[in-house]
């Protein structure tokens, strides 16, 4: 079985090969020194979401026989999968920046690279769906993963308009990376909640599976199941690097917007995995709504 919330697998061979070609466009990159923008960080959001993707169709050839060619198979394991994802939109970064004049840098690089990511994002998306919709052997279950989604972005909206209530300078300072920030955590713990208490997922991550277990050890477990914990964990720690970073975005843009986007990331990338491993009905047990 499929493990949603499974360890890390580390091929080191293909590891090492996507580790020199990241750090080569990272060190061009960094030589280069286009500017890092929130733009810039939006438009590397579809990129994860992509990487997300292509690790999903590895986890389902692993389960139903090989989706990707043997010798490429293990570049889209994880965590292998994120530096691969990663390697390819740097890459289309570098040659954008190189391309285009430095004033152009910003806005336009941002633009080329959310479309380029959104049309690979929507491409794997859509293909996911349509091998749900239409495998014999996968049972394509997207109630709960939809709803999982909805409650993500309309806690992530109450909660950052509390924040901007509280302290309207976060929000000015945080802005879109903020949010991304507080969505991308939300969205992984609700997901995660919603695999361990509602479809009979298992985690295998330490420190998220130490917390499911001490509020499965509460009185509130026969009702509330074990997730909301984690939920509120995970919505705490979101919101204080939120709060903590906010200048830091500010005062320093470049090195503040990249550190959100990989904060983004760490949250986004599993949520997002979490979410197309469930709807498929891959490593839990999904309800049939048609009973309901």
């Amino acid at each position: 079985m499929v493990e949603p919330f499974g360890g890390f697998e580390i091929p080191v061979i293909h590891l090492a090969t996507v580790l020199v070609v990241s750090g080569i466009i990272g060190v061009m990159l960094y030589a280069i020194s286009p500017p890092v923008t929130q733009r810039t960080v939006v438009g590397f959001v579809p990129w994860m979401v992509s990487g997300s993707a292509l690790h999903v169709f590895y986890q389902l050839g692993e389960r139903f026989g090989d989706v990707y060619p043997e010798p490429l198979a293990p570049l889209f394991s994880a965590p292998t999968v994120y530096l691969t994802t990663f390697a390819s939109m740097a890459l289309i970064w570098l040659v954008c920046v190189m391309v285009l004049p430095r004033s152009d840098h910003g806005d336009r690089v941002a633009r080329y690279l959310l479309i380029t990511g959104s049309g690979t994002a929507l491409a794997l998306i859509g293909l996911l769906v349509w091998q749900g919709m239409t495998s014999d052997v996968l049972d394509f279950q997207p109630v709960l993963p939809v709803l999982a989604l909805l409650a993500s972005l309309v806690v992530t909206f109450v909660v950052y308009m509390l924040v901007g209530a509280w302290r309207t300078y976060i929000i000015a300072e945080a802005r879109y990376v903020g949010a991304l920030a507080l969505f991308a955590h939300l969205f992984d713990a609700i997901t995660t909640a919603v695999g361990v208490d509602l479809l009979g997922a298992s985690e295998r991550s330490a420190i998220p599976r130490r917390i499911l277990e001490f509020a499965a050890g509460l009185p509130t477990e026969a009702t509330l199941g074990s997730g909301w914990l984690f939920v509120l964990v995970k919505l705490a720690v979101a919101i204080l690097i939120v709060i903590a970073f906010a200048d830091y975005v500010s005062d320093e843009p470049t090195e503040g917007n990249l550190l959100f986007a990989l904060i983004i990331a760490v949250g986004l990338g599993p949520a997002v995995n979490n979410f197309f491993l469930f709807a498929l009905s891959v490593g839990a047990e999904v309800p049939d709504y048609a009973a309901i």
